[in-house]
């Protein structure tokens, strides 16, 4: 009897620890499915570390050419009180592109340009596009959440949309850590 009881009590042990742990991580990491079917620029992975000074979103695509007529938004959420995002980061992902960081109108963005720091571009031979936001842009909150959407204009008929994690759905929680 007391070996069935110490067997049982290790995997009781194991959950208890499990559901006590902390809400908030200071990285944030997330596979996409294969789910942006007609477009190169399918969105394959997103991390997301919050750091003490910036917030570092890396959104990584099955295949990211200089040509590509993609766009991307990196949708920041600050304030879980309110719906929706405060900010957002928009960006495009072929050559020449420019980026810029507005207050966010429901999922999109604005003409309120953020004034601060904070950068952008997409690495084609790597396949990411990767965003360093600084905190001070982000009112030095205390987490975020992320959401990014991708767009593809691929053959000008139907833009192809590709979310992560999911259309209008955010990571978990992101503290603030020591780096990023």
């Amino acid at each position: 009897m007391r070996t069935r009881i110490s067997l049982l009590a290790v995997p009781a042990a194991a959950l208890t620890a499990l559901l006590a742990a902390p809400a908030h991580a200071e990285f944030y990491s997330i596979d996409d499915p294969a789910d942006a079917k007609g477009s190169l620029t399918d969105i394959y992975a997103l991390d997301a570390n919050h750091g003490k000074e910036n917030v570092l979103v890396k959104v990584r695509f099955a295949e990211l050419m200089r040509s590509s007529a993609a766009g991307v938004s990196v949708f920041f959420d600050t304030d879980r009180g309110e719906k929706g995002p405060e900010y957002v980061l928009s960006s495009g992902l072929g050559d020449g592109t420019d980026y810029v960081l507005t207050v966010a109108d429901g999922w999109r963005g604005s003409d309120d340009r953020v004034r601060c720091d904070y950068s952008a571009r997409p690495k084609w031979g790597q396949e990411v596009f990767r965003a360093v936001v600084s905190r001070d842009c982000l009112d030095r909150a205390t987490s975020v959440r992320v959401s990014v959407k991708m767009v593809d204009q691929a053959d000008g008929s139907t833009p192809v949309v590709d979310w992560a994690p999911k259309r209008h759905r955010w990571t978990l929680p992101i503290a603030s850590g020591l780096s990023a």
